[in-house]
């Protein structure tokens, strides 16, 4: 019985932050802090008129197009894989991390979820066309983010995909905020705690009332405000912080950024760059915002630093040369044999709580409690369903629990016999105990989904 609490609590949990608001006074800001382990990268002067291919790491029916305007994105993994941007009209598109995203699928041509933050930049000028053109493309991501779009005009939207659809949130008041959460989630949760803010804590939804909080005291009228407001929620941990803080003047086209490494606030207007030349960039963490030929040297050592730091098999000089260079139809075959999508159906009879689940792979880590993927999330109804895009192909094992009073440990009945957990294959040992490796292993070699009762 002991064997399997262990087997499950103790694998090590990733979570990860951003926290974004968009506020429409006399002058728009758009302010954005980038959490994350690492502050490497470059700002990027993507140019109009430059024909283009998503990158092929999954299936072979990638999508296609010409950019229309030019734009101005920030990078870690690579020209073309922005974590954020505004274009020349000024739209901006921005991402934050979502674990439990489901993307939709379109039937249609493919994307990687980076790669449609500089579709909609290359492509759109308002707020209004993205949410018109949404189901264009599907989305074929590497990491399960959710978006946060604003313009010139005073608009903004939250687009986050719940279940295998896009819901679209789009701002009510005078300003909107997003960190990890859903919108609709974030705004129950301040609902329930406006009158009591915890200004210490750093969960996505303490960060999201601090904000939201904030927001309602204050009308911004400069950018030093915004990098204020987002400073009482930055993450400061040793190996994880927030690296990068920009700001986005929506009213004059003007950016506005520091980082970790670099606390000088540097900034820059789009009416003096010019997006008919060549793509150039500026080093993030460098003293001084300077736009300067960006090779193909520089963009390998982004992409392959990246690559190796989430633990990814892909075609390090394809990928590469493909931002560089990116009109030409390109697969990713490293990337397609090694990777497989699981969608998890958890069924259970509680409607309130928390599943813990994780993956082993093989044997000896499933003895060792050694999992490869491993997650919490929150369940509200009977049948709920896990994507884990990226999943890598071999034979695994999957054990589960629900924590339906949220004590973070697995419940118990009589005897402290485990209750409400369960396995892949729906197998089980004795009194709590897991079943042989042998009997619930599952072979993953292409997409997949897998029930799993939790009783």
């Amino acid at each position: 019985m002991k064997y399997l609490i262990i087997l499950i609590v103790l694998f090590p949990l990733k979570t990860f932050a951003c926290s974004a608001f968009f506020c429409d006074g006399k002058t728009r800001y758009l302010a954005k802090n980038f959490d994350w382990s690492t502050g490497q990268g470059y700002i990027i002067k993507n140019i109009a008129g430059q024909k283009k291919f998503a990158y092929g790491l999954r299936g072979s029916n990638q999508a296609n197009w010409t950019s229309e305007f030019g734009s101005i994105t920030f990078n870690q993994i690579g020209k073309e894989f922005p974590y954020g941007g505004i274009n020349e009209k000024g739209l901006v598109v921005e991402q934050l991390w979502m674990s439990e995203s489901i993307y939709q699928d379109n039937k249609n041509q493919t994307i990687s979820e980076l790669e449609w933050i500089q579709y909609q930049l290359d492509n759109y000028s308002s707020v209004e066309e993205v949410i018109s053109n949404l189901n264009n493309l599907t989305i074929k991501p590497i990491a399960t983010i959710h978006y946060f779009v604003a313009d010139k005009n005073g608009h903004s939207a939250v687009i986050d995909f719940v279940d295998g659809k896009s819901v679209v949130s789009r701002k009510s008041e005078k300003s909107q905020v997003i960190t990890n959460e859903t919108l609709l989630d974030s705004e129950r949760y301040f609902d329930l705690h406006k009158s009591k803010i915890d200004k210490d804590s750093r969960t996505h939804f303490d960060r999201y009332c601090q904000i939201k909080n904030s927001l309602s005291n204050i009308e911004i009228e400069n950018a030093d405000q915004a990098f204020e407001i987002l400073s009482n929620s930055a993450e400061s941990k040793e190996h994880y912080k927030t690296y990068w803080t920009v700001v986005y003047d929506l009213t004059n086209l003007e950016v506005y950024f520091k980082s970790f490494n670099n606390k000088t606030v540097k900034q820059f207007k789009l009416s003096e760059i010019n997006f008919n030349a060549d793509p150039e960039a500026s080093a993030i963490n460098q003293d001084f915002f300077k736009l300067e030929n960006y090779s193909f040297e520089m963009n390998k050592v982004l992409f392959t630093t990246s690559m190796k730091m989430m633990g990814l098999k892909v075609d390090e000089a394809l990928g590469a040369m493909h931002q560089i260079t990116p009109d030409q139809h390109r697969i990713d075959k490293i990337f397609q044999e090694n990777y497989i999508d699981l969608k998890i159906t958890f069924l259970s009879k509680s409607v309130q709580g928390n599943i813990y689940y994780t993956l082993m792979q093989g044997e000896n880590n499933f003895n060792r409690r050694n999992g490869i993927k491993s997650g919490i999330f929150p369940i509200q109804k009977n049948e709920t369903h896990k994507m884990i895009y990226v999943m890598p192909r071999g034979e695994f094992a999957l054990a589960c629990f629900l924590d339906a009073n949220l004590d973070n440990k697995m419940d118990t009945k009589f005897f402290g016999i485990p209750k409400n957990y369960g396995f892949s294959l729906n197998r089980r040992g004795i009194l709590g105990t897991p079943p042989r490796y042998k009997n619930a292993k599952i072979s993953l070699q292409e997409d997949t989904e897998i029930i799993v009762k939790i009783k």
